[in-house]
């Protein structure tokens, strides 16, 4: 379930690329309606949370066996609040924007790709996932 609240944006905001230049309301809409799509996960994770010690939804894959790094993320009673907060922040962002600079396709997809790599930033539980989100939302990785 998490895992949708991270990868939706992301592979929305690839797809976002190849939309027509010349629509930039179709790229507003398409981004606000995925941008919605973390925020009803995380509500619906935060109805789902009991509170109790340790982490909850924990989601996990084997990604780099050989040394012990996984693809690991949860919620725990710190980070429930900070997903739920970043959730809302973007969308309202989306939803509110300041200067698109006749952009509106790369606004919306780099918005789109920052959220999907901040929700995975504050919902890793592998200290290797971690740094590579963190290294994806740097600007300098992005642009």
């Amino acid at each position: 379930m998490l895992s949708i609240a991270i990868f939706v944006p992301v592979v929305a905001a690839v797809i976002m690329l190849a939309f027509p230049r010349d629509r930039p309301e179709l790229a507003r809409w398409t981004a606000l309606g995925v941008s919605g799509v973390p925020f009803v996960v995380i509500i619906a994770a935060w109805a789902r949370f009991e509170g109790g010690p340790g982490f909850e939804m924990v989601e996990s894959l084997p990604w780099i066996p050989s040394i012990g790094v996984s693809y690991q993320v949860g919620l725990d009673g710190l980070s429930l609040p900070l997903v739920a907060l970043t959730a809302l922040l973007f969308t309202a962002s989306i939803a509110f924007p300041v200067d698109l600079r006749g952009r509106a396709r790369q606004y919306y997809a780099a918005f789109l790709f920052l959220e999907g790599v901040s929700l995975g930033l504050f919902l890793s539980l592998d200290l290797i996932l971690f740094f590579v989100f963190f290294d994806l939302s740097d600007r300098k990785s992005v642009v």
